[in-house]
């Protein structure tokens, strides 16, 4: 289905079911195992405390994904279930029953998204290509149907333009861009992957309340410079802290709006005025302790976590010349939907 473009701009398919090297025309042989094709290489450093980051985080032990269809209930309490992604995967879905739909899922990080794309009946005109930079594609479970001619798999740097000759009606990305060096380098890069008249979807990270930012900056400083498996070891302590103080009794009463500090008038409770505007102490009791430990670990260890006001993404999208059908905005995070008509390039 996707042709994989080399550096001299000749091309090369990717095989389904046909593990082995695939070229020697990179600046090193890209492989395919497992039905995973690494265009990366073992080598390649470009983003590496990220990978290290995602090795762990979306590794099999873990294995959030098995989490999530046992719990479906926890979708009420994360944002890919809060904004507009629910719907967008139903009208990818409806639109993949009656012509062919190529969807690029950039970040597809413990393949949520590809589970619901590809949920039972599988629109026959649906094509996916998932790409990461972790090293766990392999562990992803297929659902049934999903062949390797219909859903590729390839080990990729998201920030760089990706080296496939095919145009994506859908390019989405679901809580990721916050997570590379250079947001606005990467949205330009997605979009080169949008067909005209195709759409692009993102969601990235809200700005927090003054003192959330600063103390979440000064912890995270300290966080991402530890290895990841003690960063995720720490991460329990967070998740303990939210815990107990969920169970604290008493209320934070806040009189009138206090807009130096972000804080608005009200009642709340104590882990809730702490959480919103002072530390990021996540607890759910559906997650229990292990998952609730990897929602803290993902917020402070990943080397870049950029937050945005809603104006300040909006604007990314605006300067990029894309056409931003919807936007939708909760707390944590904001939404951005848009149409490719006359885009930047340069």
């Amino acid at each position: 289905m996707f042709k994989i473009i080399l550096p001299d701009q000749s091309t090369v398919p990717l095989l389904p079911d046909q593990d082995g090297e695939v070229s020697g025309d990179f600046s090193h042989p890209v492989f395919q195992q497992n039905g995973v094709v690494d265009l990366l290489g073992q080598d390649d450093a470009s983003a590496e405390l990220t990978a290290r980051h995602y090795d762990l985080q979306w590794n099999r032990e873990i294995d959030f994904l098995s989490f999530l269809k046992g719990n479906p209930e926890v979708l009420r309490y994360m944002p890919s279930g809060q904004l507009g992604w629910p719907e967008l995967i139903g009208r990818i879905r409806a639109q993949a029953k009656d012509r062919r739909t190529l969807v690029y899922d950039a970040a597809c990080g413990y393949g949520g998204l590809f589970t619901q794309l590809f949920a039972a009946p599988i629109p026959q005109g649906l094509g996916y290509l998932g790409a990461d930079i972790h090293a766990n594609l392999a562990d992803i479970e297929r659902p049934d149907g999903a062949s390797h001619a219909r859903a590729h798999f390839v080990r990729w740097d998201i920030s760089r333009p990706l080296p496939i000759v095919e145009k994506f009606d859908y390019v989405i990305c679901r809580n990721a861009l916050m997570h590379t060096a250079d947001p606005k380098v990467t949205l330009r890069s997605l979009m080169e992957s949008v067909a005209p008249g195709g759409t692009i979807a993102v969601s990235v990270y809200a700005r927090k309340a003054l003192l959330r930012e600063m103390l979440d900056d000064a912890l995270r400083e300290r966080i991402t410079k530890m290895s990841s498996k003690d960063a995720f070891s720490l991460a329990h302590q967070f998740s303990c802290l939210g815990r107990d103080l969920q169970q604290s009794i008493g209320s934070i009463m806040i009189k009138e709006d206090l807009p130096f500090f972000g804080m608005r008038a009200g009642q709340y409770g104590i882990q809730e005025f702490i959480y919103q505007y002072m530390l990021k102490c996540w607890y759910n009791q559906i997650f229990g302790e292990k998952y609730s430990d990897i929602v803290n670990f993902d917020w402070y260890h990943p080397p870049y976590a950029h937050r945005f006001a809603k104006n300040e993404i909006l604007d990314l999208f605006q300067e990029l010349g894309l056409h931003v059908v919807r936007e939708e905005s909760i707390p944590a995070q904001h939404y951005v939907e848009a149409s490719r008509v006359g885009c930047q390039t340069e």
